[in-house]
């Protein structure tokens, strides 16, 4: 009797020792695969974080942009009222444009 109780406790352990054997296995693919995910999970916030930097600076020179058209429309207004006043307060048709309205329109 103990000599069977012997052999099966012998078989419990081999087939405990393959069981082992093969969640090792398993847990090194997934490992693996883990190291893969982690990867890619890298590369993406590299990316994102990339994507987030051009969409900044994206940004501040769209700002300057606006910026330089605001101070553009300024100018043209102050030439424009400029060219008014020049224009309403002399008979530009019989007489020579002043040397302010020569200037702006050569700009």
């Amino acid at each position: 009797m103990m000599r069977y109780w012997l052999i099966s406790l012998l078989l419990v352990a081999i087939c405990l020792g393959g069981y082992s054997a093969a969640l090792s296995g398993r847990l090194k693919y997934v490992e693996q695969e883990n190291k893969a995910l982690v990867a890619a999970v890298e590369s993406r916030d590299a990316t994102i974080t990339g994507l987030k930097d051009a969409a900044s600076a994206d940004r501040r020179v769209t700002e300057e942009q606006l910026g330089i058209e605001q101070q553009k429309r300024t100018k043209a207004d102050a030439e424009n009222k400029t060219l008014r006043r020049a224009l309403e307060s002399s008979d530009c048709d019989r007489h020579r444009m002043s040397d302010d309205v020569i200037n702006i329109l050569r700009k």
